[in-house]
């Protein structure tokens, strides 16, 4: 779970006007949050969506409490993005999935021993998802939503080592 978030829509909305001149309420960002355990849910039609995955406020894993994991967005027409390729085994780096099974180096951190043999089902069982819904019209909210909540709440799977030839069954040794 992410904590304030009514609070980061507030901010993103006085950030939004004052930077960009856009005209922008409070009311226009609905937030949903799903607790661990969770059932990815349909991305509403005619919506777009910020989405949050994030360690559950209850957690003792060394990463810590509402610690924010990933952070992506969904167009209107990316439904499948939004409910299910996050959780889908052999995914994309990309994806939460995806950078579970390719970062090793980061599974201890989130309280993983080993790459769970379903990798979607350990997410759904064990971490929080929040969601920022706006209007699928507005593509300039969407993406400026994407950067701040990427900025304020640092994930730690955003980047992948997919370039640095360490992913999952690779090694490299030092000379």
């Amino acid at each position: 779970m992410i904590k304030g978030a009514e609070e980061l829509i507030r901010d993103f909305v006085i950030t939004i006007r004052n930077r960009y001149s856009i005209n922008v309420s409070e009311d226009e960002i609905v937030h949903e949050h799903l607790e661990a355990p969770h059932v990815p849910t349909n991305l509403p039609v005619g919506k777009a969506a910020v989405y949050v995955f994030s360690m559950p406020a209850n957690s003792i894993v060394p990463a810590g409490p509402n610690r924010a994991l990933k952070v992506g967005k969904a167009g209107p027409n990316s439904n499948a993005r939004f409910q299910y390729q996050h959780y889908k085994s052999g995914s994309a780096n990309s994806t939460l999935a995806g950078a579970i099974e390719n970062n090793l180096v980061l599974q201890s951190y989130i309280g993983l021993d080993q790459t769970p043999r379903n990798v979607g089902s350990w997410i759904q069982k064990n971490i929080d998802r929040d969601n920022f819904f706006v209007d699928g019209l507005r593509k300039d909210l969407l993406s400026l939503l994407e950067v701040y909540l990427k900025g304020r709440l640092g994930p730690i799977f955003e980047g992948s080592l997919s370039t640095s030839g360490l992913t999952r069954g690779s090694s490299r040794r030092g000379k």
